[in-house]
């Protein structure tokens, strides 16, 4: 191609040579100007060809979505997720250019260290961050009306693509998956999978982002079902497995595509919305948000207590699900790498009461903030105090009656300790990118023995069935 246009550029250069000479009404002066003229343009004219045809082949070629891959088609009357001006010049990374670095001490016995990475946050991730996890999630991709999944803007795209590219070069044993449906979007899910049309647009579309970006899995992540979703959400968590057993066939990939999905550290709620047992025969594992426990507000205690109080802790979470179950391996307790406070509150962690919480009353709140702002906003570390009994770690200053209860290294080490000792799955964090620059949260999480000698399902807990 570039040899033919640089011949053609010389036959034209000599056509007009020639028929200048033929006329006679060039000087020696002039001809030199000319020929030095026509010579730059011989020379730069294939230069600047193959230029533009380099920046086209980058613009529309082989970066951003590969127009080769085989995807699972989307019904007719749907339209599959729209490649953007973004996304189409985002690098894409190739299995090829995976470095292996040192596991995570859980992958030595199949726990798991799973980071969700969020779209409204402003920290990056680094692959030094992504070395420390079995999985990271991407939250999020909403769903639409018609079942259709997609991310929303370019600076979700851009985020999405930034850990995509980071996550390929870290581990090749890193799985990545997109966390679909979230908290603006997780209403539309209950009368998507109670229609059979949408429910198969909604399958297909998860299925075939899952081939367009090469990516593990899917979390689902539907804040709550309840009594009138249960048989439509186990349905829909049989199909997608189906789907994507068929995509795993056709791929002629030797490992399965992962289904995760949450649910709520509430009892009740788990009871009201989720068919447990049947959704575990098609899921690899629940993300349990153990974290919240005050719920509605009412009250002002610690959002992640282990043990202790009247309305519920993760000892009572996980212990049901256990029993109920039978395999503590699908199970993920969740952490927070965000604290939590109110203003004008009554300190709720007393040394001599077993209750943990106490009324709201006057107190404002609650009010979040990320671990890596705990001191520009003005937080003093250095004052904080550990709860035995609920194992929490806290900050009270009685001057101006501020409570805060969050995470630190001390009642992360906790946890890690409950997940050995109770043969849970791993550690799910909320989320990484509210973590400090050093770390800190996550070195503790992944550096955890969370490993332990006995059997896999074996279950420590005394159950009631």
């Amino acid at each position: 191609m570039i040899t033919t246009n640089s011949n053609r550029t010389g036959r034209y250069t000599q056509l007009v040579l020639d028929s200048s000479l033929k006329q006679g009404n060039l000087s020696k002066g002039n001809f030199r100007s000319i020929f030095i003229l026509c010579l730059i343009f011989v020379v730069c004219a294939p230069i600047a060809f193959v230029l533009s045809e380099l920046f086209m082949y980058f613009y529309t070629g082989d970066i951003g979505f590969d127009s080769t891959t085989t995807t699972t088609p989307l019904p007719t009357t749907t339209t599959g997720f729209p490649p953007t001006t973004i996304s189409r010049l985002l690098p894409r990374t190739t299995p090829s250019s995976k470095k292996d670095s040192k596991l995570p001490p859980a992958a030595s016995c199949g726990k798991r260290v799973v980071g969700y990475f969020t779209e409204w946050e402003n920290a990056d991730l680094r692959e030094e961050q992504l070395g420390k996890l079995t999985h990271v999630i991407y939250l999020f991709a909403t769903v639409q009306d018609s079942g259709i999944i997609k991310l929303d803007n370019d600076r979700t795209e851009k985020r999405f693509f930034d850990l995509k590219d980071k996550a390929h070069s870290v581990r090749s044993d890193l799985k990545m998956m997109i966390g679909v449906g979230g908290h603006a979007t997780s209403y539309r899910f209950s009368s998507i999978v109670s229609d059979d049309g949408k429910r198969k647009i909604l399958i297909d579309s998860i299925v075939s982002f899952i081939d367009d970006h090469g990516l593990d899995g899917v979390d689902i992540f539907w804040i709550w079902s309840y009594e009138e979703d249960k048989l439509h959400y186990s349905k829909f968590i049989k199909e997608l497995r189906r789907a994507l057993n068929n995509l795993k066939s056709s791929k002629k990939r030797t490992e399965e595509y992962l289904i995760s999905l949450i649910v709520p550290p509430k009892i009740a709620t788990l009871e009201e919305g989720y068919y447990i047992n049947e959704i575990l025969k098609s899921v690899d594992f629940l993300n349990v948000l153990t974290y919240d426990y005050y719920f509605n507000g009412d009250r002002v205690g610690p959002h992640s207590p282990i043990y202790g109080g009247t309305r519920g802790n993760i000892d009572e979470t996980m212990k049901y699900l256990a029993c109920k179950t039978r395999q503590p391996s699908k199970i993920n307790m969740a952490v927070p790498f965000y604290g939590t406070f109110w203003r004008n509150a009554t300190l709720p962690l007393l040394d001599d009461s077993d209750e943990i919480w106490k009324e709201k009353g006057d107190a404002a709140g609650p009010f979040a903030v990320r671990w890596r702002e705990l001191v520009p906003n003005g937080w003093d570390k250095s004052t904080t105090k550990f709860h035995e009994k609920s194992k929490t770690s806290y900050i009270w200053i009685p001057e101006t009656k501020h409570f805060l209860t969050f995470e630190n290294e001390r009642s992360l080490s906790e946890k890690a300790k409950y997940v050995k000792d109770h043969q849970l799955g791993g550690i799910l964090i909320w989320a990484i990118d509210q973590d400090d620059d050093q770390s800190t949260l996550l070195n503790v999480v992944s550096s955890g023995d969370i490993c332990s000698q006995k059997e896999k399902n074996y279950t420590n807990y005394i159950c009631d069935n």
